[in-house]
């Protein structure tokens, strides 16, 4: 029975939470600021090839999604704002009148349930409530009191308001989907019901056309993929990478994403052996995973991290914190990567390792294949759309 509607201002994982329900017959319609590609579509022909390359494919009809482009307009005119807080501030500014404008549709939709996202849930959930539908919460990072305590938001006061948001949207919800037991367990620390929160891990699917190349004698290559911020550690990895080659060239760092501080971008071109690649299509970064030794997100704070997924399925280990979501990979297959404390000393000491003992991460690449086996995102699909019906009916 097609009953739940899933609404997100931007993309995230949603479009694979929303395909799991299509296959499972559940969908009801699927709403997204991001376009979508669907496959084998012409539409997107008349898209520029670079656009073109970063939209994704699903299964998902045409007549169960719609995506309202202004709201990417509205979010690209972040870029006119003078500073990071008030680019903060404006991003969430947006989403909740995302949030709003849905809101304005649900009655008119009446769903058995709602899929709502963090932080733009707030008028959808009483909405939906006023017409009995079941009130679901995707929640992709830590809890906000668990984020504020690991690090400094930058704001100009509008924090407030997304926190009392975020606060009601978990007091709405019959249901709150975490990606991972790091960021269910700071939900349960703030004192939300241990029934009500669920957590369920990403996934990745290898696209056609990447391949590892074969050993060959050359330094080793670490890759970071992410936002250059410091909730990712990236001053923590460029201080233990500039002196793991004191001594001699002995590693390379590929740096992929964009950067919320031009500081960082500074700081990599001043270290040698550091290159930047800004946002690349998904396929483009597969192929610089499958090019690279070891991932590196070893992040202060971050609840899953798709990356480290995306990087074992090309057989790809990881460096990862204790603080990142995707340590339960790890924990689950041993030999995949390694967990390290989210200090620039510990980062060095275990990249310098890798860097000594190269036969590790050949031994640790088939058991990231393994891995990537396991979190696949058909398996993701399965296990959410299970969860959900389970919690509509």
């Amino acid at each position: 029975m097609k009953s739940v509607a899933v609404f997100h201002p931007g993309l995230q994982h949603a479009h694979q939470l929303a395909r799991g329900l299509h296959e499972h017959g559940l969908l009801q319609t699927f709403w997204s600021g991001v376009p979508l590609s669907a496959n084998g579509s012409r539409s997107m022909s008349i898209v520029p090839a670079q656009i073109r390359g970063k939209v994704r494919n699903t299964t998902i009809p045409t007549a169960l999604r719609r995506h309202p482009v202004w709201w990417q307009i509205l979010l690209r005119a972040r870029s006119l704002a003078r500073s990071a807080p008030m680019q903060h501030d404006y991003t969430h500014r947006v989403f909740h009148w995302f949030d709003w404008w849905v809101s304005r549709h649900v009655v008119a939709l009446r769903p058995r349930a709602v899929v709502g996202y963090e932080n733009s849930s707030y008028h959808t959930f009483m909405a939906a409530r006023s017409v009995g539908a079941v009130c679901i919460l995707d929640a992709p990072s830590l809890h906000h009191e668990d984020a504020r305590r690991l690090i400094e938001v930058p704001s100009n006061g509008y924090i407030d308001e997304i926190n009392r948001r975020k606060d009601k949207e978990v007091e709405l919800a019959d249901l709150v989907i975490t990606c991972s037991d790091l960021a269910r367990d700071s939900y349960l620390k703030a004192g939300v019901s241990a029934s009500k929160v669920k957590s369920i891990l990403l996934g990745a699917e290898l696209p056609d056309g990447v391949a590892r190349p074969s050993e060959s004698e050359r330094p080793v290559q670490f890759i970071f993929a992410g936002t250059l911020s410091s909730r990712k550690s990236i001053d923590l990895i460029l201080d233990a990478f500039a002196r793991l080659n004191v001594n001699g060239h002995r590693a390379d760092l590929t740096l992929v994403g964009g950067t919320e501080e031009a500081q960082w971008l500074t700081r990599a071109k001043q270290i040698p052996h550091v290159s930047h690649c800004p946002n690349v299509p998904q396929a483009q970064l597969y192929q610089l995973f499958a090019q690279a030794d070891c991932l590196l997100l070893p992040s202060r704070f971050d609840a899953f991290g798709m990356v480290v997924v995306e990087a074992m399925a090309t057989g790809t280990p990881a460096i990862v914190s204790t603080m990142t979501g995707a340590r339960e990979i790890i924990s689950l297959f041993p030999d995949s990567g390694w967990v390290v404390e989210p200090t620039a000393e510990a980062i060095f000491r275990c990249m310098e390792d890798k860097v000594m003992n190269r036969q590790a991460i050949r031994t640790a690449s088939p058991y990231a294949l393994k891995a990537a086996g396991h979190f696949t995102w058909r398996a993701y699909r399965r296990r959410v759309a299970d969860l959900i019906a389970e919690t509509v009916e």
